[in-house]
């Protein structure tokens, strides 16, 4: 059944981590896990500073050339009834200093109990800020799965049937 967005929004933003796609030089998709914070329709995702003889991440190079993204967050489950996905997609925008950084940053600070926010305002990389242009969700069911409830798909009887 398809999310609204509301139902999207929550889902989403009660995630700890979710996966970010950008388009390499030869097209392809280059999907990476992050952490992230979304306020109002933009996320924000840290990036590592670069190490002395390392290139930017490639996220960030991706990102020279392609700004368009998308972004997944997921939940699967044995029990098809908890399971559900919400993609965000949008443009995104590399953010090296200034008061949108700062900002981001404490967002994650607060979101994240080991993120160290006023030493990644230091010593830390450029913020992914991504405006985001659609969502969509989709969910097995809206209600979770009642306790003990028989799975039709684990139902083996079938096979009894056939092998006679």
């Amino acid at each position: 059944m398809k999310l609204g967005q509301e139902e999207m929004r929550s889902r989403f933003e009660g995630e700890r981590a979710v996966r970010l796609a950008t388009v390499d030089e030869r097209g392809r998709a280059h999907v990476v896990p992050v952490i992230f914070v979304v306020d109002g329709d933009t996320f924000y995702s840290p990036t590592d500073k670069p190490k002395s003889g390392n290139p930017r991440p490639k996220r960030l190079r991706n990102l020279d050339r392609d700004q368009r993204v998308t972004v997944l967050a997921d939940c699967y489950d044995e029990d098809w009834l908890k399971a559900w996905w919400v993609r965000l997609r949008g443009t995104a925008r590399v953010i090296d200093e200034g008061p949108e950084r700062t900002r981001a940053l404490g967002l994650l600070d607060r979101k994240y109990e080991s993120f160290d926010g006023p030493r990644y305002l230091q010593d830390g990389g450029p913020v992914v800020a991504i405006d985001i242009k659609d969502w969509l969700g989709w969910a097995y069911s809206e209600r979770s799965a009642e306790a003990g409830r028989r799975r039709p798909w684990r139902d083996r009887s079938w096979l009894r049937s056939s092998r006679a």
